[in-house]
C-alpha cells in the first residue's frame, strides 16, 4: 500500500504572524515542519501543523525554492534526519503536546520522548545526529530522477 520515508527534512523558523506565545520561544525555533522528496511521484511533500490544521502540500520546482526562502528569510534553518524507531510509550505528556507542530513532526519521524517546544526537537535531532541541510542539495533531485529513467529504459530495452 506504501512505504515509510527514510529520510525527512525538518524546517524551523518564525512565521511572520507570531502568535502570543512566540515570545517564550528562542529565536528561529517558533515553528516547525517537515518536507520530503516522493521519488514515485517525483515531487517535493511539506506538511505542517498550522493553528490546529494539517497541512500537506506536494511542491516542484520553484514552488520549493520559494520556501526555502521563505524558511531561510525568517531565521530559518533546515535539518536532514533520519526515521527513528523508538518503543511507543503510552502515555507521555500526550494531552500537553498533542495539538503542537512539535508532535506532529515527532510522530512522522518516530520519535517519542516528551518534547515540547521546536527547538527541544532541533536539539534532539542534532544530538542524534541529524545534519544541516545544504540548500542547493535539492537541485540534484531532478538530475538523479533522470538518472534512474535513463537506466530503467536501458533495462526495458534489454529485455525486448
Amino acid at each position: 500500500m506504501g512505504y515509510f520515508q527514510k529520510e525527512w527534512l525538518i524546517f524551523f523558523y518564525d512565521p511572520p504572524n507570531e502568535e502570543w506565545y512566540h515570545i517564550f520561544r528562542k529565536k528561529g525555533m517558533a515553528h516547525c515542519g517537515a518536507f520530503y522528496f516522493d521519488p514515485y511521484k517525483s515531487c517535493w511533500i511539506m506538511i505542517e501543523h498550522i493553528h490546529k490544521r494539517l497541512d500537506v502540500s506536494l511542491l516542484q520546482g520553484d514552488e520549493l525554492n520559494n520556501v526555502i526562502h521563505h524558511i531561510i528569510n525568517n531565521n530559518g534553518i533546515i535539518l536532514k534526519t533520519k526515521r527513528f524507531r523508538h518503543k511507543w510509550r503510552l502515555f507521555q505528556a500526550a494531552w500537553l503536546r498533542e495539538h503542537s507542530c512539535v508532535t506532529v513532526i515527532m510522530r512522522l519521524i518516530g520519535i517519542n520522548r516528551l518534547i515540547i517546544t521546536p527547538f527541544q526537537l532541533y536539539k534532539y535531532l542534532v544530538k542524534n545526529g541529524s545534519t544541516k541541510w545544504a540548500f542547493l542539495e535539492h537541485q540534484n533531485i531532478n538530475q538523479i530522477q533522470k538518472l534512474k529513467n535513463e537506466e530503467e529504459s536501458k533495462k526495458k530495452k534489454k529485455k525486448e
